[in-house]
């Protein structure tokens, strides 16, 4: 985001600055790009040598001092050797064009036409005003060149992209002295205005050489001028048209136009059903070259009749037309004539469906390219030449809105006027993988079925998809038949291993591959099928994996059934499974637990995947294994959702099951995580999970995993009232990591019992207790819990010190839920502050990772409220009260596994209701029923939270519920008697703990509200309760939550 403006106005933030000194030096220091400039430079340039002050320092001193006023303290830093300006480049329009008009030169000469564009447009995106004085009309000036420049690179990108029209009028108003602008309007000249005008502006560059420097032009002007004259009689052979609209691939095409125009041979690679065929007819189309000849070989079956094809094609076999076969010697006189046939001019030899025969056609290609110094060729092939002179175009499936968008054309066209639900399509694309020959094939089913009778059947997608389009070639009437076509091109090797690889769900790792395989020529039967794009490489954090399209996979499960191998690749792919989980599960809970997260993160799809069917099936001992591993990686990272999904199968596999002596780890290890994560929502308990911990806890070996049962085997975190005393001993455990974890655990209990500062004193002791042999996780569950109670506390410098700590850890470990809360910490610590540019920032950087998490609570419940808090902040007040109602109907729709039958008393609830309702409280209008409704319900919600058997679990959940009534009082309560009522629900919620971090629920401004209000009240009742906390203040909270309670409720 650009802040500081200098281009076409002098503005920090939209504001204007006043004129004077400190234009120019802001311009002297944006020219200096962020280097220091010397304080004796910037005296002369602000003040001339002949106006120079008597005290330059302290004159210069104070326009600093004034543009710092004007701006933000850190835009102008004093540092060794002078000042610098303290922005980055893209903060401030000149530095930003100057980075852009950079990248755009590097791209060009990277051949990357569609970055060149794109940069060059960023830098004419800036006006230039040509008003200004000084350092102001200098840094203009250069930024007028600058642009000079970025308009002949965006015009020779767009004559390199073939968007000639656009091309042409900038490229006649740059400077035309340099070869390659001079070629580029040559080519837009030719392609909008005819040949005949470019060659007449030919004939002007080169007596303008002649005259000026007495040189004809270079041999690329001269190539281009033969190219000009043989445009008058182009050559297009072999080209279709099409009958419908190319969909999704504008991109595609105008990246693959300049590729063709940069490089010698280009190679279009990937799956049959992607539309290769389409788009080479289309190039061929639109191509500058004065010949393009286009040759399907399709058709050619022999590798030795690939000459003779293309050939014949160009018309060049006229000679041994009647020979079905030609000799060695003849296919070498044809090859000659094929190259003096295309050397004639510019040519595009465009060669189609290469793959069944591609050495042929590599051997062609290379030397045709060789002994053709004008020649460009492109190939559409599902195999690459792999000869020196390609570069391979690998082109993609289409975008989920592109597929959409040509499901919805096609279906159309087959029933036109027929009704369909763009979401309903959605699902059936995102099924199809973005495959433009199935997306299609679907869509003609329209004509005699609705679209979710296609969604259903598209569990049999190879029955489905068949018939189509008459006019299509027959390997592209059914999906069966384009993957069918690569198949017969494998040997049994790749056969075997696409068939076992296709139950791989979700990419594959050479160890994977390796491992299911059990081949020692793994490595080149994985380059075999990903040269037949079968598979695509792909890189990742974690290294390289293949992939494999949907209806590949499907294709190799159904050839793995029909080779009676089904049984024994499951197997072999459950062995690989458990191994991996074994290792992870062991490392996870040790030094070595980024190394087991990153692992088990890389492999999550699949082990998910066998995962689900080891408790459907049941197959309690892989269960158990992949539970225990799957399970501490969400909980690590904050996914409880995940674990919590799988308590009931969990249950129901492991009924009447019991653990053999090597599986007891695994088996504990699973119980813990199903108990934990379910105690983090409180929705249902696990029965096996219990027992497993009952019954096996003793008997397990690893450490951490010990710690964690003895820890939660005399500790129900569903059941929490007598939490104390047994957690008591564990606290003082010799064992450390017992006593680490019990002291965790018991924080939890303080916190929950409404003792906020004891909470800390004890997260800080198990804080201590941590070592690095322990894993990063624990550190950073500390932290993280350390963060909220501070800010709970109303102890903001030290929970943003927490989170700053915390953060970097949360990041490595994938944590993203967990990083939501600990930013939104810190983001309504700087709204409480008055810091809004702050707040903004890491409001920001809350709804990323929000995006980025995957269905925590965190991510789920604490957007809203922000955005609402930040729009109230930044005097939007009617926006930040829709934002806050809006959030409060999301987190009652919310719905978690295990936890369908939702009571409305959940603490996510409670807190957005509670936060909501003081905000009406203060800034909606006395007339508003949206308030008066949330304020009734949340009374009678109270009520039931005392009421309701719940007591003792939450209470800041109970004190966030009566804050709110409270300050509804302080601030709406008619009479003397409701305000003082309010002040004594304050120092109620107070000492129950209750959550104070939002700005609507700060302390601070309430307490002086009530003091406002009701004048030495607020001591009152503070004294009157006489440091009692918590649970011992239940029926003071009883009694008042019912005087406020509306009638009835």
């Amino acid at each position: 985001m650009i802040r500081l403006r200098l281009l076409d106005d002098v503005a920090f933030d939209d504001v204007g600055l006043p004129a004077g000194r400190g234009h120019a030096l802001l311009a002297v220091l944006a020219t200096a790009g962020g280097r220091p400039v010397p304080q004796e430079r910037l005296v002369e340039e602000l003040w001339g040598r002949d106006d120079r002050p008597a005290n330059p320092a302290k004159a210069l001193q104070v326009v600093v001092s004034r543009v710092r006023a004007q701006t933000a303290p850190g835009v102008v830093q004093r540092v060794e050797g002078g000042y610098r300006l303290g922005l980055a480049a893209e903060a401030v329009d000149v530095l930003q064009a100057r980075d852009r008009l950079r990248s755009a030169i590097r791209a060009e000469g990277a051949g990357d036409a569609t970055t060149t564009m794109d940069a060059a447009r960023a830098v004419l995106k800036l006006n230039v005003s040509p008003a200004g004085e000084g350092p102001v009309a200098m840094l203009r000036d250069a930024a007028r060149a600058d642009r000079s420049r970025a308009e002949a690179l965006l015009g020779r990108a767009l004559t390199a992209l073939a968007q000639h029209a656009e091309a042409l009028p900038l490229l006649e108003s740059a400077p035309v002295d340099d070869e390659a602008t001079q070629l580029a309007l040559l080519r837009s000249e030719a392609a909008v205005r005819g040949a005949p005008a470019a060659l007449h502006r030919y004939e002007q560059l080169r007596a303008d050489l002649a005259e000026r420097l007495g040189v004809d032009p270079g041999p690329r002007l001269q190539a281009l001028h033969g190219e000009l004259l043989a445009a008058d009689h182009p050559v297009r052979e072999g080209l279709r048209y099409d009958a419908s609209t190319l969909v999704g691939r504008d991109g595609d095409l105008a990246t693959l136009r300049a590729l063709a125009f940069e490089h010698r041979v280009v190679s279009v690679l990937g799956p049959g059903g992607l539309g290769k065929t389409r788009l080479a007819h289309l190039l061929g189309r639109t191509a500058q070259e004065s010949q393009v000849h286009l040759v399907e070989l399709v058709g050619v079956s022999d590798p030795a009749d690939v000459v003779g094809e293309v050939g014949s094609a160009l018309g060049v076999r006229d000679s041994v037309a009647g020979r079905g076969v030609l000799t060695p010697a003849q296919r070498a006189d044809v090859r000659g004539r094929i190259a003096t046939q295309v050397d004639q001019g510019s040519t595009l030899l465009i060669l189609d469906n290469c793959e069944h025969v591609v050495e042929a056609v590599a051997d062609l290609v290379a030397y045709l390219v060789a002994v053709c110094p004008r020649l460009h060729v492109v190939t559409t092939t599902r195999a690459p030449l792999a000869i020196g002179a390609e570069h391979v175009f690998a082109l993609g499936t289409l975008s989920e809105d592109d597929a959409v968008r040509l499901f919805l054309d096609r279906a159309r066209a087959a029933r036109p006027g027929t009704h369909l639900v763009v979401e309903e399509v959605r699902r059936v694309v995102d099924r199809l993988d973005g495959l433009p020959l199935a997306i299609e094939l679907a869509a003609a089913k329209v004509r005699v079925m609705s679209v979710a009778d296609v969604a259903r059947r598209l569990g049999d997608r190879f029955a489905l998809l068949r018939g189509g389009d008459r006019s299509a070639p027959d390997r592209h009437r059914t999906l069966l038949a384009v993957i069918d076509w690569s198949w017969a091109l494998l040997e049994e090797p790749q056969r075997r291993a696409l068939r076992r690889l296709a139950l791989f769900h979700d990419g594959i790792s050479v160890g994977a591959a390796e491992s299911v395989l059990d081949d020692p020529d793994t490595w080149e039967v994985l380059a075999s099928l990903v040269d037949q794009s079968l598979l695509t490489v792909v890189e990742t954090d974690a290294g390289v994996r293949y992939r494999m399209l949907e209806s590949v996979r499907e294709f190799g499960r159904l050839r793995l059934e029909e080779a009676g191998e089904s049984a024994e690749a499951s197997a072999a792919l459950t062995v690989w499974a458990t191994r991996l989980a074994e290792e992870c599960g062991r490392d996870i809970w040790g030094i070595d637990q980024l190394t087991a997260v990153d692992r088990l993160h890389a492999e999550e799809g699949n082990l998910a995947e066998i995962l689900r069917r080891s408790l459907a099936a049941p197959e309690p001992a892989v269960a158990v294994r992949l539970l225990a591993a799957l399970g501490a990686l969400w909980t690590v990272r904050g996914d409880h959702p995940r674990v919590i999904a799988l308590t009931g199968a969990f249950d129901t596999a492991l009924e009447g099951w019991d653990p053999p002596d090597e599986l007891v780890d695994a088996a504990v290890g699973a119980a813990l995580m199903v108990q934990t994560n379910s105690a983090v929502a409180d929705v249902r308990r696990s029965r096996h999970a219990r027992r497993l911990l009952e019954h096996y806890a003793q008997r397990v070996e690893q450490p951490v995993v010990s710690a964690l049962a003895r820890v939660l085997g005399g500790l129900d975190p569903h059941e929490m009232e007598h939490w104390e005393e047994r957690l008591a001993g564990l606290c003082e455990d010799p064992d450390r990591r017992v006593a680490m974890l019990a002291l965790q655990w018991s924080s939890h209990g303080k916190e929950n019992a409404g003792d906020p500062r004891g909470a800390v004193e004890v997260a800080e002791r198990a804080l201590a207790l941590w070592r690095p042999e322990d894993g990063p996780w624990g550190r950073g569950q500390l932290l993280a819990q350390l963060t909220g109670l501070h800010a709970q506390l109303g102890e903001r410098e030290a929970s943003r010190r927490r989170a700053h700590e915390v953060l970097p850890l949360l990041g490595r470990l994938g944590a993203h839920d967990d990083a939501v809360q600990v930013r939104s910490v810190l983001a309504v610590a700087a709204l409480v502050e008055g810091d809004l540019e702050t707040a903004r920032v890491e409001a920001a950087a809350v709804t990323g990772l929000a995006a980025r998490a995957t269905g925590g609570l965190g991510s789920r419940i604490a957007v809203g409220p922000l955005q609402a808090e930040l729009s109230l902040a930044e005097g939007r007040l009617e926006e930040g009260l829709d934002r806050y109602l809006r959030a409060v109907e999301s987190v009652r729709g919310l719905v978690l596994p295990g936890l369908e039958a939702r009571s409305g008393l959940e603490p996510w609830v409670i807190f957005t209701e509670g936060a909501a309702c003081a905000a009406l409280a203060r800034h909606a209008a006395p007339d508003d029923d949206r308030a008066v409704h949330l304020r009734d319900a949340l009374a009678v919600k109270a009520g039931r939270l005392l009421e309701g058997g719940r007591v003792g679990n939450d209470l800041p959940v109970i004190g966030i519920a009566v804050f709110a009534l409270a300050a509804w009082e302080v601030l709406r309560g008619q009479g003397s008697d409701r305000v003082t009522l309010g002040v004594r629900g304050l120092v109620l919620a107070d000492a129950f703990g209750y959550p104070r971090y939002s700005p609507s629920l700060d302390w601070t401004r309430w307490a002086a509200e009530a003091e406002a209000r009701a004048p030495g009240e607020l001591g009152e009742a503070t004294r009157a309760l006489a440091g009692r906390r918590g649970p011992e203040l239940l029926a003071r909270a009883r009694a008042l939550v019912a005087r406020i309670a509306p009638p009835g409720g």
